[in-house]
């Protein structure tokens, strides 16, 4: 069995480079990966029966990169693929040529916590094991 991707969407891949170049401008250098050697690590997630190269990954550190990253793609009709860590084992993160990645890796702070509420407040690139070791032991009931 098969997966059926769309046909990327070749004017968009005939502005690749412009792309990128309005990218760069949102992001610092380091969060931007552009070359195909570096891309090739976020052509697939943990389901590495399907492989796509992505257009460029985005990696923002702030609410408000992530928010002109977004706008960026919606104004120049660039698909984004939204990625975690890349653990996942369903596919979700699978690329296509046209789209960009926007990874949440960096935005990975833990905002605030609350034992007694169970309740914390997290960046969205945080790990469950992040969460675990920030938590008081927990005692066995």
């Amino acid at each position: 069995m098969s997966i059926a991707f769309p046909k990327p969407n070749e004017a968009v891949l005939a502005r690749r480079d412009e792309i990128s170049t309005g990218l760069a401008r949102l992001v610092a250098p380091e969060a931007l990966v552009v070359s195909e050697d570096e891309l090739r690590s976020f052509e697939t997630d943990a389901l590495t029966a399907y492989r796509k190269m992505p257009l460029a990954v985005v990696l923002p550190s702030t609410t408000a990169e992530v928010s002109a990253v977004l706008r960026f793609c919606h104004e120049h009709g660039v698909k984004v693929v939204p990625r975690g860590a890349g653990t996942s084992l369903c596919g979700g993160a699978i690329p296509q040529e046209d789209a960009i990645i926007l990874g949440v890796a960096k935005m990975n702070r833990i905002l605030e916590t609350d034992f007694e509420n169970r309740t914390a407040r997290v960046q969205a690139g945080v790990t469950n094991l992040a969460i675990t070791r920030r938590l008081p032991n927990l005692e066995p009931r």
